[in-house]
């Protein structure tokens, strides 16, 4: 189909007639039904509304083959998450470089695009020199984007990004403008997995709630991990106890066991802690924890498709195991390992 096609195809789709979608545009119905019968084209400053208008992309207005367009956008999704799963950051980001040079006005491709731009700016090589890229897809998505998950993924790729550029010097980047991009965003209570939890009365509202509750276990223990063992104002002892309140509330969630989406996080925690004790001179409940780590860790390693909670509050909640967040290339065991007895120097006994 040609652009005037598929603006036939997209608004009989849409249910509105030429008479409506030339009262949004600011043209005349004329203009469109010429569009439609190939005798005129759209001028190229309407694109991005009309595009808008029906939620599809400048590039699908062109395209004669709309499934093959899905297709296509389908499998870099597919190579997306399985490079970011294998923590493969250049291959993924040449990836993503094909895929929106391809597909230049395809959101769901930019903001991933993005998303491996701000994950690179971890490596102190990348955070400068990307950061044109970065800035000019992101106000492409914030100006243009109408789906708002997609805009608010990446304003929270760009809060991160931010924040890392702005300890850079002479990056023009400060944490105002990191603040600036947050202030944006929803509050906690306005987001679609809370929401969900309220929508229906029958087993959808109970499966909604697991879903919350996971996915708030997982963000708090990432604060509490995150400010407690980063963060230099903190005692050894509030450190301590800090990593064992998130353990307690975790083994009471998932019951001892099975922790879904919170696995890694949960290998870390106790990795963390047991070191913490060991420094605080309790070389026995050191020794424990460290086990009960490297045993969750060798579990998440082995597991070959689902992680599934087998009793407490979530009982029955599972996760594939490629959507469960990794942190390394290497096994989270063999990564472990290496920070237990390379960095902090702590034998591990048998």
């Amino acid at each position: 189909m040609s652009i005037g096609s598929t603006i036939k195809h997209l608004r009989r789709e849409k249910d509105i007639t030429q008479e409506q979608l030339a009262e949004y545009l600011g043209i005349t119905a004329r203009a469109i039904s010429q569009w439609e019968c190939e005798r005129t084209f759209p001028d190229i400053y309407m694109l991005p509304t009309i595009a808008a208008y029906f939620d599809v992309s400048i590039d699908y207005l062109f395209l004669s083959d709309k499934d093959e367009y899905e297709k296509e956008i389908k499998e870099y999704e597919a190579k997306y998450y399985d490079l970011w799963h294998k923590n493969k950051q250049l291959a993924l980001l040449d990836v993503m470089k094909e895929a929106v040079s391809r597909y230049p006005s395809e959101y769901r491709l930019l903001v991933r695009y993005l998303n491996v731009i701000g994950w690179c700016a971890s490596d102190p090589d990348y955070p400068l020199a990307m950061k044109n890229d970065a800035i000019s897809i992101y106000e492409r998505i914030n100006s243009h984007c109408t789906v708002d998950s997609i805009r608010i993924w990446a304003k929270k790729i760009m809060v991160d990004y931010y924040q890392k550029l702005s300890s850079i010097e002479n990056s023009g980047i400060t944490l105002s403008d990191a603040e600036k991009i947050q202030s944006e965003m929803p509050l906690m209570q306005n987001t679609r997995d809370y929401m969900a939890c309220f929508l229906h009365t029958d087993m959808k509202r109970h499966t909604s709630s697991q879903t919350a509750i996971a996915e708030m276990s997982y963000l708090m223990t990432n604060v509490i991990f995150g400010d407690y063992v980063y963060n230099p104002i903190y005692t050894l002892n509030e450190r301590i106890y800090a990593l064992e309140t998130i353990l307690k509330i975790n083994d009471t969630l998932y019951e001892n066991g099975g922790y879904g989406k919170n696995a890694v996080n949960m290998a870390y925690v106790m990795m963390r802690l047991g070191c913490f004790y060991h420094e605080n001179g309790e070389k026995e409940k050191a020794q424990t924890l460290l086990h009960k780590s490297l045993a969750l860790a060798k579990e998440i390693d082995a597991a070959k498709d689902s992680l599934v909670c087998e009793k407490g509050l979530l009982q029955g909640f599972s996760i594939e195991k490629e959507r469960i967040p990794k942190l390394t290339a290497t096994s989270l065991t063999e990564t472990l390992e290496n920070f237990i007895v390379q960095h902090k120097k702590i034998e591990i006994y048998t």
